[in-house]
C-alpha cells in the first residue's frame, strides 16, 4: 500500500518515505555497499575484541586489588560505568556502519571504538589509568565529532 505525499511537502518527508533519487539508486545497488558493510562491521567488532585482550594482557591488578582493596573496586565501578556507555555507543557505530559511510569517516569510526573499548578494558585492569581514562574520552569526543560532521 503506497503512502501518498502531496505535491509540496518538504524534502524530508519525501525522504522518509524513500521517494528521492539517491535512496532509490541506493538501493539498487545494494552488492557492493553489502561486502563494505560486512567488512566494516567485521572490522569494528575484531577490533574491539583485540583491542580488549591486549589490554587484558597487559595490565595486573594484584598489586592495586591487595594494596587498598576500597580504591581498587571504586575505580572497578567507575570502569564498569565505562564499560556500559562504550556497549551502548559500540552497538550504535555497528548500527550506524549498516549504512554506506566514506572512508576517513569509516576509519575514524573504527580507530576511535577500538580505542574505546581498549582504554574500558585498561582502566577495569587498574593500569595506567590517567592515560587510558584520556583516551576513553578523547575517542567517546571523536565519535561524536564525526557521527555529527559526517556528511
Amino acid at each position: 500500500m503506497a503512502q501518498s505525499i502531496p505535491s509540496g511537502s518538504s524534502p524530508a518527508l519525501r525522504a522518509l518515505f524513500g521517494r528521492t533519487p539517491a535512496l532509490a539508486a541506493s538501493r539498487a545497488t545494494s552488492a557492493a555497499p553489502s561486502t563494505t558493510v560486512s567488512l566494516l562491521r567485521g572490522g569494528l567488532v575484531s577490533g574491539c575484541v583485540l583491542a580488549i585482550g591486549t589490554a587484558a594482557w597487559l595490565g595486573d591488578p594484584s598489586g592495586y586489588l591487595q594494596a587498598d582493596p576500597a580504591l581498587a573496586r571504586l575505580i572497578r565501578g567507575m570502569a564498569f560505568i565505562k564499560g556500559m556507555i562504550a556497549i551502548a555507543v559500540l552497538g550504535a557505530v555497528f548500527w550506524r556502519l549498516a549504512w554506506p559511510v566514506g572512508r576517513t569517516a569509516g576509519a575514524l569510526y573504527l580507530v576511535s571504538s577500538w580505542a574505546l573499548a581498549g582504554s574500558t578494558m585498561i582502566i577495569w585492569q587498574l593500569s595506567y589509568i590517567v592515560p587510558a581514562a584520556l583516551l576513553f574520552h578523547a575517542a567517546a569526543l571523536s565519535l561524536l565529532l564525526v557521527s555529527w560532521r559526517e556528511r
